[in-house]
């Protein structure tokens, strides 16, 4: 098992450089309509009419980025507001000491960056693919524009702020009130619903995802995170992979979430 857990942490998280331009830039008219379902599928464009989805459609462009690209940097004006088409960008930003704070990871169907468009204020974190990926990429111009034309589109966005602040609150409150294994144990399952793939009774996590990375979504060490996933998997709920997990017992994994069973000290 060490030599498993060994391996996943070898897996560095995406590094915070300049990618290269993004590959094929093209218009979203272009892609087949599968290709754009979970968009469609997403909570966003699932509130807005077909004329408005394709509104926005029409004003964006398309872009295939690599996995560590950067599309968008804390404290820099802002340039895009992303829409995931496949693939998975991480929201987070550096700290002065060095470590990584990941907010949440956004799968396909979601979207983010309108914030600092609307107000006009830099961007508060930093928007990296965590996998290689297709966005959606709508400027500051166009979505000024879309608001100002279809106010289904500001009460969606308005809708999805409110979301986001829910789910911060929820991440506030599990910092300081759960213990760390309770905590990875809602950020697998969380995952696990994003971008998990069930197969006999298993959830495959079909996510490039290293200790790290959990380490800077729920606030723990590395070495606390190999410990907890350790005993997690010595216990049947996950297995460890290089860079994949796949959840072995949903069931006792959401139990252990909700502090119903403890992991030994």
């Amino acid at each position: 098992m060490s030599a498993v857990l060994s391996l996943m942490s070898s897996v560095p998280s995406p590094r915070l450089e300049w990618p290269a331009p993004p590959r094929g830039p093209g218009s979203a008219r272009d892609l087949h309509p599968q290709v754009l379902a979970p968009l469609r599928a997403g909570h966003l464009f699932a509130a807005l009419p077909p004329s408005v989805q394709q509104a926005v459609l029409d004003a964006s462009r398309v872009s295939r980025v690599s996995a560590g690209a950067i599309l968008g940097r804390r404290s820099e004006p802002p340039r895009h507001c992303v829409g995931v088409i496949s693939g998975a960008v991480r929201v987070g930003t550096v700290l002065q000491d060095g470590r990584v704070m990941a907010l949440d990871i956004l799968a396909p169907g979601q979207w983010f960056g309108d914030i600092a468009l609307i107000d006009g204020q830099r961007q508060e974190v930093d928007m990296v693919a965590q996998m290689p990926s297709m966005l959606l990429m709508l400027g500051a111009t166009e979505l000024r524009r879309l608001m100002a034309e279809h106010r289904e589109l500001r009460d969606a966005l308005m809708r999805l702020n409110c979301e986001r602040l829910r789910h911060l609150h929820r991440r506030f409150e599990d910092m300081h009130a759960l213990s760390l294994p309770q905590r990875v144990a809602r950020q697998i399952l969380r995952l696990a619903r994003r971008f998990g793939r069930e197969q006999d009774g298993q959830i495959h996590l079909d996510l490039h995802l290293s200790q790290g990375d959990l380490a800077a979504l729920t606030g723990g060490s590395r070495q606390r995170i190999n410990l907890a996933l350790g005993q997690m998997q010595s216990r049947g709920l996950v297995q460890v992979g290089p860079a994949r997990l796949t959840v072995l017992d949903a069931a006792r994994l959401h139990a252990l979430a909700e502090g119903r069973v403890r992991l030994a000290a």
